[in-house]
């Protein structure tokens, strides 16, 4: 029996699911959400994604934005109330959707549930709460206490599923014990459909890159920055990396992925790295629209990127990928195939940074000649 009933769902007719997702996260989350859609058509979903950290730092604020403009092009979902960047404006959100008048308030946070849970509540003293909350504290003794605003609790625990699992394993283990869904196998991997109008976008930026018809060799798509600095991989490596790779083959395209906030340094030490290597580099960031990113990644060749949503957007495209992370949460990790590869930080403190080049370019080289 799930946590909220048929009947519930029968009669709801507006839902607001409440998590503070990141890209990757809301890759894999969104296929859930939109089955949730098609299976009861007649409930309006509205997302809240605002971390409630209310602060003006660009990177949060910018991501929030493009996580916008993706929910807005999947069709499924109503409203969506992003970061804000003070108390004040968070509170304008919550006036905002106390209007809304929700029926039912998912709520799905790793921190800050109990939060959330006040929240939900703030936003309607009606609806029926459900927090997915991610650990028992105090062995869930006080948890009658914690989360007295919401309804029902639902707490994963780990010996719940087994022990080579995949995050969208531990999606449809929520979705199935609270609103009693279930996907099958197929149909809970990610999907990323770029729009077709930003085809002609990636076509002229590649171009314009890339403009010597002699050098339109294979094009590889490169990250070494994430949000924390334990997942970075130092920028000298890439270029090392790079420079390695071009000496099968001057035509080959790299482009470095990175934020905004970072733009401007990565670009002067790739324009001193490609002055001085000759060879066909290229910075990208996203500039107007998030599907540049994700067109980007599906035109490449190869991924190589840390432990970002860059991989789950080049799985989720089908890219050979060549991915670093750290050895925690390995069910973040796409499955292992002969195009998809995870390379785990073991040496020195755990750091993606620990990662030498040298085994960076074994690897590659390993998977592309057997391609």
């Amino acid at each position: 029996m799930p946590i909220i009933s048929a009947a519930r769902l029968a009669q709801c007719q507006k839902m607001l699911f409440m998590s503070p997702v990141a890209l990757g996260d809301f890759l894999y989350l969104k296929t859930f959400l939109v089955a949730f859609k098609q299976q009861f058509p007649h409930i309006t979903i509205d997302i809240w994604l605002d971390d409630n950290r209310c602060n003006s730092d660009a990177w949060r604020l910018s991501r929030s934005k493009i996580l916008q403009q993706w929910m807005d092009t999947e069709g499924a979902f109503n409203m969506t109330f992003g970061c804000t960047d003070s108390n004040e404006a968070m509170q304008r959100h919550a006036d905002l959707a106390k209007k809304q008048q929700y029926d039912i308030i998912f709520c799905h946070t790793v921190s800050k549930s109990r939060q959330y849970s006040h929240l939900a509540r703030e936003i309607s003293a009606k609806a029926f709460i459900v927090s997915s909350i991610p650990k028992k504290a105090s062995f869930g003794l006080l948890n009658s206490w914690f989360f007295r605003h919401s309804d029902a609790t639902f707490v994963l625990q780990d010996n719940m599923l087994p022990a080579a699992h995949h995050i969208t394993d531990r999606y449809q283990l929520i979705f199935e014990k609270i609103t009693g869904m279930h996907l099958s196998k197929p149909d809970m991997l990610p999907n990323l459909v770029v729009p077709t109008t930003i085809l002609p976008v990636t076509k002229t930026w590649l171009e314009q890159q890339f403009p010597n018809p002699n050098k339109q060799g294979k094009l590889l798509f490169m990250n070494h920055l994430s949000t924390n600095v334990k997942k970075d991989w130092p920028i000298e490596y890439l270029f090392s990396l790079i420079k390695q790779i071009a000496q099968a083959s001057d035509e080959q395209r790299f482009i470095i992925n990175t934020t905004p906030e970072s733009y401007h340094e990565v670009s002067l030490a790739t324009k001193a790295f490609t002055e001085e290597s000759g060879l066909q580099v290229a910075v990208f960031t996203v500039n107007e629209h998030f599907f540049e990113l994700p067109s980007l990644i599906a035109a490449a060749d190869f991924v190589i990127t840390v432990d970002t949503a860059i991989l789950h957007f080049a799985f989720a495209a089908k890219r050979p990928l060549l991915a670093m992370m750290r050895q925690k949460k390995p069910y973040w990790a796409p499955p292992e195939s002969p195009t998809s590869h995870v390379m785990y930080a073991t040496e020195g403190k755990g750091h993606i940074a620990d990662i030498s080049v040298e085994r960076v370019l074994t690897k590659y080289t390993q998977m592309i000649h057997n391609d």
